[in-house]
């Protein structure tokens, strides 16, 4: 046989060797192996539910009302326990607590509430106490005669404070009245007569006309200009 064949045959026997030795290299890569594990591990897709999601029936009209009711019943309740819970407070001996006290009945404001206020303003000895309530008064929307008593008397208490408290409640009361209402002509005739009276401090007569003079403002009717 001549060379040139059997070099010939060896360099394709060659040839097969190494093309069967790289196969083998590709296929024991890490590449290739995350791939079949990638096939593997990959879960089938779950089955779509034909049964959509059937949402929450709403209460029907009772039961709306009836949960309504319980509500109101709920606050009802709190506001009774509020103002239970502040009435017993009023009796500490601490001070602030009695101001915090006087400060919570306020919130709650109710014929019981206001009596309570209007007979701290008049006869507590602590002036704090006093003037806290005559603030706390102010949240009525309707003041009672007695209390407006209240408040008049309290503009020549002892205490600044409790002198100017009352004034801005009075003052409030008016601001939220009609002025033809009762309530109103009644605070304006008291407040006209304590302008006039010696027993109060210049200072706060002159608050109180300046009051005065700002309701009659308010309820001036607008000049319309000449064309």
């Amino acid at each position: 046989m001549p060379i040139s064949r059997i070099l010939l045959i060896t360099l394709l026997i060659s040839s097969v060797i190494v093309a069967a030795v790289f196969y083998n290299l590709e296929s024991d890569s890490p590449e290739s192996e995350d791939k079949a594990a990638e096939t593997v591990a990959e879960p089938a897709p779950a089955p779509k539910s034909d049964t959509a999601s059937t949402p929450a029936p709403l209460p029907s009209p009772m039961e709306a009302d009836s949960l309504g009711s319980d509500e109101l019943l709920d606050d009802d309740q709190i506001e009774k326990e509020q103002i239970a819970e502040a009435m017993t407070q009023l009796g500490s001996t601490n001070d602030e607590e009695r101001i915090e006290a006087v400060e919570q009945l306020g919130a709650y404001p109710n014929p019981e509430t206001e009596a309570t206020l209007g007979q701290l303003l008049t006869t507590d000895a602590n002036a704090e106490v006093r003037n806290a309530a005559a603030l706390s008064l102010g949240s009525l929307d309707g003041p009672s005669d007695a209390t407006i008593a209240a408040l008049m008397s309290a503009l020549e208490d002892q205490s600044e404070d409790v002198r100017f408290s009352a004034l801005s409640t009075l003052e409030d009361f008016m601001l939220g009245q009609e002025e033809d209402s009762t309530n109103y002509r009644r605070i304006q005739d008291g407040l006209r007569l304590k302008a006039a009276s010696r027993s109060i401090p210049e200072d706060l007569k002159e608050s109180i006309n300046e009051v005065l003079k700002d309701q009659t403002a308010t309820g001036a009717p607008e000049v319309e200009p000449d064309n």
